[in-house]
């Protein structure tokens, strides 16, 4: 049965490539209201609050205090000990025993094995700071810079979820780049120029079911002049989307999506 640690990987995946901005600004430190400060244990505890594991992750933005928590509640591990998929593992660059960077542990390695693991406020290689870097990678890490290991009691995922993660996945997907792109490309193209047609397609099908698009529109996959006054109607109808222009935001397409089974995808 799969185990929410595996959410909380694809979350931090998620924000692999991610570049903070001037004097660390970013999105973790903004949710965590430490904005423009080292953020490595705030994107930790972001990615548990994003995949429903705050309970068993922790919220920190100082690694030492992460890690009493980690040993005040019996999941401590050594650094030279089996890591898992989802342990939470702090590293200790100048050896003084106080952990300096955070991480999360991507794959299975096994005793004194070299880790893979998803940092935030790290370098994409050595050259650059390794606790005050640029954005989010994926690195390789000795076990010599490792202090030691937390580990979250994941919890498995009900049957009940599983089966909601199965029918999900089943859904048609549309891509709100995609859709924001063909909404501001086609209009201006000659009359049927379709750019990104499979995902228009869908939601042209949804708005012909609410009965806001004509059928001999509804199937060019063109994100034309006539879709998007029918889009326009349907931002009215859910009241979001002001000033109703036609352009789908996520709040529209979703609400699109949920009542005509498609998922939205960035």
């Amino acid at each position: 049965m799969a185990s929410t640690g595996s959410a909380m990987l694809k979350a931090a995946t998620s924000d692999l490539g991610f570049k903070e901005g001037k004097s660390n600004d970013t999105k973790f430190g903004k949710w965590y209201g430490l904005n423009y400060n080292p953020y490595c244990d705030m994107a930790i505890s972001y990615w548990a609050e994003q995949s429903g594991n705050a309970d068993v992750v922790g919220k920190f933005a100082y690694c030492p205090s992460h890690v009493n928590w980690f040993k005040a509640r019996g999941q401590w591990h050594s650094r030279s000990a089996a890591a898992k998929a989802g342990d939470i593992v702090f590293f200790d660059w100048d050896g003084d025993g106080v952990a300096d960077h955070v991480g999360i542990v991507e794959k299975d390695a096994k005793a004194d094995a070299n880790l893979t693991t998803i940092e935030a406020n790290t370098s994409a290689g050595t050259a650059g700071s390794q606790s005050n870097g640029d954005g989010v990678y994926r690195r390789t890490r000795y076990r010599s810079s490792v202090l030691g290991f937390g580990r979250p009691a994941y919890k498995a995922t009900s049957v009940i979820d599983k089966i909601k993660e199965t029918v999900s996945s089943k859904k048609p997907k549309v891509s709100l780049s995609a859709i924001i792109y063909a909404a501001n490309t086609d209009p201006s193209k000659p009359q049927g120029h379709a750019s990104r047609p499979a995902d228009t397609k869908l939601v042209e099908g949804a708005l012909k079911a609410e009965g806001l698009l004509a059928a001999k529109w509804a199937a060019d996959g063109s994100y034309g002049t006539t879709t998007i006054t029918a889009y326009g109607k349907w931002q009215r109808l859910k009241k979001v989307g002001r000033p109703y222009d036609g352009i789908p935001g996520k709040a529209s397409l979703t609400a699109l999506g949920k009542k005509y089974g498609f998922t939205v995808t960035k």
